[in-house]
């Protein structure tokens, strides 16, 4: 596989407290590391200041794709709590940054930039907008492609076209000059994949852990290498993505080795022959309990995080201490009860073994409930019992968020 491919986007620093994870990525990193691990002729575009420039240099040395890199006066770092939290940004993306001739190049993955993005003149093009609502279409700055395939999240697509449904996206981006595919990423509903020639679905692979930083990049890495370089059709692309992502979610590195490329195609495959041009998956309408102490200002963030992003995601969440709160006992417990067994999913925050936690667990499983328990720091002497009675547990926050939410999807699709 010979095909050259560039990449333009941008290195930043990012920083992960838990699990702890500190890297020197961005958007456009992450692409070149990917694509270099299947490709031998590879160029990344970027700017660097000083500190990240020494980094970017033996980074390239190391994984062996040529290295443009465009001077700016500082750089920039995204710290995460976790990784589904909204980053905290430093340093300034306002900073004066070196005038660059146009780039022009033969096939390119574009992303948005934090910076300025530069001006790209390619053949054909796979642009990813990024800055959610701050999204920008990619000829805003005067690029221009013969061929453009949008891989877009729902909030970009919405800031792009201020239309909500994502088929409204797709047909108004495709309207756009020399725009031929259209990608609109749905969270668990899945990703709407649009072209002249093809329309269908794509579904979220579930894994056994997940790393949510950088899964966008991911995806939209994995599927211009499968459009532009294996030049498979779209919608085979989107599902080669689909896998790609799960691969590094899994494994939480971008390295991914070539060898495994015809394994993630060969299951993308299988997976376009069996949905072939498959609907939405629509979110259920079942509602997931949120067990958990809120006793002290640590444990109350961790509930109101965990309900934000389940209510982000679009499910419904029935949380004790929002919905019921502090009161008389009988009122609270007859409540909270009430709002167990019409639920159709837990996920326990089990941090501290809170007796009031534990107990919800043990009525969820007696009424055959499915319960998802985080344990970030929880002795394995005190899961005998959640353990053997058919939870699933896991250390990770992230990992137990999207698990609950793939239980109640896997339970509507039966």
């Amino acid at each position: 596989m010979s095909n050259p491919i560039s990449v333009v986007g941008g290195s930043y620093f990012e920083e992960c407290n838990y699990p702890r994870k500190c890297l020197s990525r961005g958007s456009g990193g992450r692409a070149a590391s990917l694509l270099s691990s299947w490709l031998k002729d590879v160029t990344f575009h970027t700017y660097l200041g000083p500190d990240l420039k020494p980094i970017f240099d033996d980074f390239a040395t190391s994984f062996q794709f040529k290295l443009q890199a465009y001077s700016k006066e500082s750089d920039i770092c995204f710290r995460y709590r976790y990784p589904l939290s909204i980053p905290s940004i430093h340093g300034s993306y306002n900073c004066p940054i070196e005038d660059i001739n146009p780039i022009r190049t033969e096939n390119t993955l574009v992303f948005g930039m934090l910076e300025q993005r530069p001006v790209v003149h390619s053949r054909t093009v796979v642009y990813d907008p990024q800055n959610g609502s701050n999204a920008e279409v990619f000829d805003s700055n005067g690029s221009t492609a013969d061929k453009i395939a949008y891989v877009v999240s729902y909030s970009e697509g919405v800031a792009l076209t201020a239309k909500r449904d994502p088929e409204n996206i797709a047909d108004e981006l495709l309207s756009l000059q020399n725009v031929e595919v259209v990608i609109v990423k749905c969270g668990p509903a899945g990703a709407l994949v649009v072209s002249c020639a093809e329309k269908g679905w794509v579904k979220a692979m579930p894994t056994q852990s997940v790393f949510k930083v950088g899964t966008g990049d991911i995806f939209s890495t994995a599927f211009a290498m499968c459009w532009i370089v294996l030049q498979k059709s779209p919608l085979l692309a989107a599902w080669f993505a689909s896998f790609t992502v799960a691969e590094y979610v899994n494994s939480a590195t971008d390295r991914i080795p070539a060898s495994l490329i015809e394994t993630l195609l060969s299951d993308a495959e299988r997976k376009l022959e069996e949905h072939g041009h498959s609907k939405k998956s629509e979110l259920p309408e079942e509602t997931i309990y949120l067990a958990g102490p809120f006793f002290n200002t640590a444990e109350q963030w961790i509930i109101d995080e965990v309900r934000e992003s389940l209510i982000d995601m679009g499910f419904n969440v029935f949380s004790p201490i929002h919905d019921v709160g502090e009161g008389d006992i009988d009122y609270v417990a007859t409540s909270d009860l009430l709002g167990l067994e019409n639920s159709s999913a837990v996920l326990a925050i089990l941090n501290g073994i809170d007796c009031g936690t534990v107990f919800e667990i043990g009525y969820a499983r007696a009424l055959s409930i499915p319960v998802i328990v985080v344990a970030e720091s929880v002795d394995e002497r005190h899961l005998t019992m959640i353990l053997g009675s058919g939870c699933s547990v896991t250390t990770d926050l992230t990992t137990g968020i999207y698990k609950v939410c793939w239980e109640l999807m896997e339970n509507q699709s039966e």
